[in-house]
């Protein structure tokens, strides 16, 4: 129903701020504990196979929020496209959550990226980059399903 789509987006909102505020917190609280030397690059076993300053955790985190703010901007985009055409009502709704959980998906994949760097500790790729593709694949569909509205 309408009112249960609107409140799944405002639920998948929330979320995706929390993401984005756990991480920073994490980052802060854990920072003196991080070693100075981390893994910055993972091989497709998720091994890691470089390592980099841990500063560069903080370029990840911006990096993390830039594409918030991006993929929040393309959702924008879209909603206004969306409105302005003869769409049905719920498939506004679907667009909605669909952009929130891609933008969680996105969130979520950088957040495990962040903290696996941070404890050096190997990465899983299921883990981290599985919903990140899922989410591309969601995406991929809808828009594919929009055109043949």
């Amino acid at each position: 129903s309408k009112e249960n789509m609107k409140t799944t987006s405002k639920i998948l909102q929330i979320i995706n701020i929390l993401f984005l505020i756990l991480t920073f917190l994490f980052l802060v609280i854990q920072w003196n504990q991080i070693p100075i030397q981390i893994p910055t690059h993972y091989d497709i076993y998720g091994t890691m196979d470089n390592y980099g300053q841990k500063t560069s955790l903080i370029g990840l985190f911006i990096i993390e929020i830039v594409i918030y703010l991006l993929l929040k901007a393309i959702q924008w985009i879209v909603k206004l496209a969306i409105n302005s055409s003869n769409t049905k009502k719920s498939f506004k709704q679907y667009i909605s959550v669909i952009a929130e959980l891609f933008i969680l998906m996105s969130n979520f994949s950088f957040s495990m990226l962040i903290y696996h760097m941070a404890t050096s500790s190997n990465i899983s790729f299921w883990i981290t980059f599985c919903p990140l593709i899922l989410a591309i694949l969601i995406a991929s569909f809808t828009f594919y399903k929009f055109e043949t509205c």
